[in-house]
């Protein structure tokens, strides 16, 4: 082997000059000393072959972080999926009732106060009845839209089950949640929501409970549910407080 072909092939150089086995073997084939050695072509080879394991490798590398940073895209979607409601975007009752232990927590630990808004759509059976489940469907998407849009930003609503909505409201007493539920109802009554072309009207029935001191979850809830069936009963299209 000349000496000439041994200095192009101890010339080669790539990225991975600087890993310590490279940096080693390239002064080996540059050194004058083993110009002419039978052995240093297959040093070169051997070198060359490395060389090729590091892209390889690299190239594995590049593939499993674009796989794992896509594998945790998936996971986070995947989450934020089982804390969603699929047809109206709201929190579903799984991320409410998290938020809710939230607001136990605050409750417990700094005396805060914060009240509950069941809403429940009135004579929504008879939508799905008379218009089809898909006309419900749109209803449904209409007045999620209006109550989330008519309350603050930190004030939460949850599809909390078939046409019932939850709506927390942190640091709320009594008075400031009337108001709420009051301001709802308005936005709903007026809300006009079309399908193929014909308009139909939609109120809801709500009843307010406001968690007090050592009071648990469960009873809070259970207060607006309570006070959302008077509503019912008392007419529709009302408010039902039960202190």
């Amino acid at each position: 082997m000349s000496s000439e072909k041994s200095g192009s092939r101890s010339k080669m150089s790539s990225k991975f000059d600087d890993d310590p086995v490279v940096r080693w073997a390239n002064s080996i084939a540059a050194d004058p000393t083993y110009q002419g050695e039978a052995c240093l072509e297959h040093f070169v080879q051997l070198r060359d072959q490395y060389v090729a394991l590091l892209r390889r490798f690299a190239r594995v590398t590049r593939i499993s972080d674009s796989y794992q940073h896509s594998l945790k895209e998936l996971n986070e979607s995947l989450a934020e999926a089982a804390r969603q409601d699929h047809l109206t975007g709201l929190p579903n009752r799984r991320a409410m009732l998290d938020e809710l232990a939230d607001q136990i927590g605050r409750a417990e630990r700094y005396g805060e106060e914060f009240a509950l808004i069941l809403a429940d759509i009135d004579d929504f059976k008879r939508v799905n009845d008379t218009r089809g489940h898909e006309a419900g469907d749109h209803v449904l998407v209409s007045v999620a839209h209006t109550l989330e849009s008519s309350i603050r930003g930190e004030d939460i609503c949850a599809r909390w089950g078939g046409e019932e909505f939850l709506i927390c409201l942190p640091h709320t007493e009594l008075n400031g949640a009337q108001a709420v539920a009051d301001k709802l109802l308005e936005a709903v009554a007026k809300l006009k929501t079309f399908y193929e072309e014909r308009q139909i009207s939609t109120t809801i029935s709500a009843g307010i409970a406001v968690h007090h001191g050592s009071e648990s979850l469960d009873a809070t809830i259970a207060k607006a549910d309570n006070g959302m069936f008077e509503a019912k009963h008392q007419g529709k299209n009302r408010v039902y407080v039960l202190e």
